[in-house]
């Protein structure tokens, strides 16, 4: 499905930055804005993205969207949901209540909502088969970046979103590549084309 009407998503995409603001304005006034913090969960870093990536939408109106930059936010927001739900509802020793708003916005609302965007308002057929492994750069530098700081000393909390249900960080790897081919061939299909 493509809405082409640009009223609707714009009043779709303000709605989106007000939710996923407020959420990352409440989880930084809880837990502090602190290199612990931010290294220590990539929904942070997937929901600025988000964040950015809509205002540009709303400030700039293209045309039309590069598919690299749609497919990196679209794929940071689905795993972080898909992690999140696992974590919540998939394992009973967190369950759902104990998230704060901050976390029902943050892991749920902008996720599905980012996700959502794509599949109404986003021209499909713009990925191409280089994609997934460009929009994986980032997930690998950052978990790169833990792992080194780790090893200097600094003990950041486990991240669940590369360690989920115990896997290691290379098969999430490839979990991650492969959710990511996934929305490539899903995409194609959206857009028409059979290969």
């Amino acid at each position: 499905m493509y809405i082409r009407n640009n009223t609707i998503a714009l009043v779709f995409r303000v709605v989106f930055l007000i939710i996923c603001g407020a959420g990352l304005v409440m989880k930084l006034i809880y837990s502090g804005f602190s290199l612990d913090t931010i290294m220590g969960d990539f929904a942070l870093i997937s929901n600025v993205l988000s964040l950015v990536y809509f205002a540009y939408l709303i400030i700039a109106r293209p045309g039309y969207e590069r598919g690299l930059l749609r497919g990196a936010v679209t794929i940071y927001m689905l795993v972080t949901f898909v992690v999140y739900y696992f974590m919540h509802f998939g394992m009973a020793a967190n369950p759902l209540f104990e998230l704060s708003l901050a976390g029902y916005l943050l892991y749920f609302a902008a996720p599905l909502m980012a996700v959502l965007d794509y599949l109404l308002f986003c021209r499909k057929g713009e990925f191409t088969p280089y994609s997934p492994l460009i929009w994986a750069i980032l997930p690998v530098v950052f978990n790169i970046a833990v792992y080194i700081i780790n090893r200097i000393g600094i003990s950041f909390v486990a991240i669940p979103y590369f360690n989920l249900l115990g896997l290691n960080m290379l098969i999430t790897l490839f979990v991650f590549l492969g959710v990511s081919y996934l929305l490539f061939a899903v995409d194609n299909l959206l857009a028409g084309r059979r290969r």
